[in-house]
């Protein structure tokens, strides 16, 4: 089973320091309490119009947006579609049909095994994520079977920040050597064809970094 891989996409990330100023003046101030959850995130799209885009109850409703909709639309933050434009460039790359939601996510502790099933179940590796920061040598991010398992860190190449990873089956997580490393994390119902022939191709071109369990 394929637990990681790199994305065969080539881009380039926007300035670093622009993406931690627009993190730090707009991440959602009460995530912890509304989800649980000890990173921080900051909110770049989401499937429904959003009043207050630092209210983390706005960003995370009741509603599942885990079926297809007849018109699907995104809203993007305030800001995003200017200050980065190469983010809307990168999410039209994607092989998403719907977007349910993209988020910059920078960990400030460590982030314990876990997995979060969702949608795309069995279409693994299913979860896209995109490294923004300077941090690809960093042995941090790692894929695991289970809670007690082999941790196998993962590797990102400089020129292909986008990888992919099994969410549903295996377990993943951080470590603490962070030191404000942000990623964006994608989320949306995936286009199945576009989806697994860019992961075959990923595969073949980077296979001394896929990681099997």
């Amino acid at each position: 089973m394929i637990a990681y891989t790199p994305i065969d996409i080539k881009w380039s990330p926007p300035d670093y320091n622009k993406i931690k100023k627009y993190f730090l003046e707009n991440y959602m101030t009460n995530l912890s309490s509304t989800t649980g959850y000890s990173s921080l995130l900051c909110a770049i799209a989401s499937p429904h119009d959003v009043t207050n885009w630092r209210d983390a109850s706005e960003l995370f409703p009741e509603i599942k947006y885990d079926t297809l909709r007849e018109d699907p639309v995104t809203y993007f933050a305030p800001g995003i579609t200017n200050l980065f434009p190469e983010l809307v460039e990168l999410f039209n790359l994607l092989p998403f049909k719907q977007f349910i939601g993209a988020m910059f996510n920078m960990h400030v502790s460590e982030l314990a095994t876990h997995r979060d099933r969702e949608v795309n179940i069995g279409l693994g590796p299913e979860r896209y994520n995109v490294l923004v920061s300077p941090h690809y040598e960093q042995d941090s991010f790692y894929v695991t079977q289970n809670f007690n398992s082999k941790k196998y860190y993962t590797t990102i190449p400089t020129d292909y920040p986008v990888y992919a990873f099994n969410n549903n089956d295996l377990y993943h997580g951080a470590d603490i050597v962070l030191d404000q490393r942000i990623i964006i994390v994608c989320m949306g119902i995936l286009d199945e064809e576009r989806h697994f022939k860019l992961i075959n191709d990923s595969v073949k071109k980077f296979k001394e970094y896929v990681i099997e369990i």
